[in-house]
């Protein structure tokens, strides 16, 4: 007993020694380490598969019940590069040349207008807070924001807006937008509010006032004469959600490569996408093999026969989206006499095969026609008279107007059935005039070809009216207005009249559909517009095509449907993005 209780004694005594030696009851990092040397191979083995359980257990645990139920959602960062055909010019929205697409597309980036176009092609405001319309619809006014500062840091103010509107007006200038804004009137009311006022009511008078404003402070100095010269061309200044960062030339002066940084003190959502590049390229073969070389993550445009080369391309997402543009065929009477008469218009007419023209030139990417107001816009009327293709109809129709087979081709007074038609040296242009001939051929009637170069077909042919018939695109713009296509007074260039047709008529639905912003009533005069137009048959519409679009599946939040100009493609490009994370909260 007495042995027992000395033994107990030492150890209370050993165990107040240790624990004053040691100064902690819990084992240090060094002691624990120790530990596996006591233990067996199997017993170690053992343990750490059991750790790595515990491990794997606690890490489903935490993915099942925190990142399972997170968000993934776009975070700033990432570049993309896209290639485009030809090469800038004047990268300004007063300057820039309607048929030079780089142009159009950097300057959709780098400036910013009193209202936009929304990736539904509605019109909201953009520089502008908010604006009213008198009225006898004459006078608008603009409140802009408050908090829209220049690339530079200055601030933006309604003398900038009235600058750039004088300045368009100023034929010194020689702005694009000219004829837009004649008959107009812009004052200043205070530092923001800016107010126009119209000789008379024009419906699409809030399209035009999409054009990018640019910088008074900058543009001041520079006598209009000389705009064009000015550096801020090609090295802009302007509010817009991305600004200019750097270009690349070549020894001619021609620039290669443009790099865009996003605004970051952007006035409304900041982009995600941190820097865009575009490379240019000389022609389409060139730049699709970019694309397929990777050099480049998108193109502006891929043509209808290049697709068939991205078929099993894995990487890219092919958008086709719905183009407000028509192809049609334009009647010139004044070339050719037999167009004067109805029936050969008709039986022109009934003697193509659109869907054939759709899915052997267009892959299927488009869709027939029968007027000149697309579906989806005011006007638009599906119930008009239709041409559908119908050969013996054709041939029944000329034989009742007295023409006779005559060898290949249908004679009449010993007259041959000819025509010339007209296009512009383009792929799909010359292979739809092909097969047209083709059609037309079949029911006896004699075509000629005359194909004519991109850079020719507007001074040579259609600003003279040169052609018989004119096979040719026309892009109907934001507002269904056919007034600048269809009225009289557009017969003469710079006029788009390209049948040069007259009906008085028409020409006052068309003036009256102008003078109010009631949809409805502009709804009914297109109607009866279209009624008369497709009776008095002045052209074959053909199609409606889709603007391809193909870019690299990496870039997302790409949600446009349908645009009006190739650079409507970045109309949403705030939401545009390329990496992501994981959040509660979208």
């Amino acid at each position: 007993m007495k042995q027992q209780k000395k033994i107990n004694t030492q150890k209370n005594l050993d165990k107040k020694v240790l624990t004053k030696l040691n100064g902690h009851k819990v084992p240090k990092w060094k002691q624990l380490k120790q530990f596996p040397k006591t233990l067996s191979k199997q017993e170690n083995l053992l343990i750490k598969i059991l750790s790595l359980i515990i491990l794997i257990s606690f890490v489903f645990l935490i993915y099942t019940n925190y990142f399972k139920d997170l968000e993934t959602v776009p975070k700033n960062g990432g570049e993309f590069t896209e290639g485009l055909i030809g090469s800038p010019l004047y990268i300004n929205p007063i300057l820039a040349q309607k048929h030079i697409d780089a142009d159009l597309d950097l300057t959709s980036l780098i400036f910013s207008g009193l209202l936009k176009y929304n990736k539904d092609l509605e019109i909201v405001p953009d520089l502008a807070e908010k604006y009213e319309i008198s009225e006898d619809q004459k006078t608008y006014t603009f409140y802009l924001k408050q908090n829209v500062r220049w690339h530079d840091n200055e601030k933006l103010t309604a003398s900038d807006v009235v600058f750039t509107i004088q300045s368009i007006q100023d034929p010194d200038f020689k702005s694009p937008f000219y004829r837009s804004f004649e008959g107009v009137t812009v004052e200043k009311i205070d530092d923001y509010i800016v107010r126009f006022t119209l000789q008379e009511p024009y419906a699409a008078f809030l399209n035009i006032l999409t054009v990018g404003i640019i910088p008074q402070h900058l543009w001041y100095d520079i006598p209009p004469i000389n705009a064009k010269l000015a550096v801020y061309n090609q090295k802009p200044i302007g509010s817009g959600p991305f600004k200019f960062s750097s270009l690349v030339k070549e020894k001619s002066g021609i620039i290669k490569l443009y790099t865009l940084e996003k605004n970051k003190n952007y006035y409304d959502q900041e982009p995600y996408i941190n820097e865009i590049i575009f490379k240019f390229y000389p022609d389409y073969a060139n730049a699709i093999e970019a694309l397929i070389n990777k050099e480049v993550q998108s193109l502006s445009f891929l043509p209808k026969e290049y697709l068939n080369k991205f078929a099993n391309k894995r990487d890219l997402n092919i958008y086709n989206i719905n183009l407000s543009q028509y192809t049609a065929i334009f009647f010139n009477e004044k070339n050719n006499d037999l167009l004067k008469a109805g029936e050969i218009r008709e039986a022109l007419s009934y003697g193509i095969n659109k869907n054939k023209i759709i899915d052997d030139l267009l892959q299927g990417q488009g869709q027939a026609i029968n007027g000149p107001i697309l579906p989806g816009f005011l006007g638009y009327n599906p119930d008009i008279k239709k041409y559908n293709y119908q050969p013996e109809k054709s041939l029944e129709i000329l034989a009742d107007a007295g023409w006779k087979l005559d060898g290949e081709y249908l004679k009449k007074d010993d007259q041959e059935l000819k025509i010339t038609l007209t296009t512009v040296e383009q792929n799909t242009q010359i292979a739809a005039a092909n097969l047209i001939k083709e059609f037309w051929n079949s029911i006896g009637v004699n075509v000629e070809l005359q194909i004519i170069p991109r850079d020719q077909i507007e001074k040579e042919i259609i600003a003279p009216r040169n052609y018989q018939t004119l096979l040719y695109g026309e892009i109907i713009g934001y507002d269904p207005d056919p007034f600048p296509f269809w009225h009289s007074s557009q017969r003469e260039h710079p006029g788009v009249n390209l049948a040069n047709y007259a009906n008085r008529k028409v020409d006052q639905l068309l003036e009256e559909a102008r003078l109010t912003n009631d949809p409805t009533i502009r709804q009914e005069k297109y109607k009866e517009f279209q009624k008369l137009l497709i009776e008095d048959l002045p052209a074959i519409f053909l199609y409606t095509p889709t603007y391809t679009y193909p870019i690299n599946k990496k870039i997302k939040g790409i949600e446009i449907k349908r645009i009006i100009n190739p650079f409507d493609r970045f109309i949403d490009i705030e939401n545009w993005y390329i990496k992501t994370k994981k959040s509660f909260f979208k």
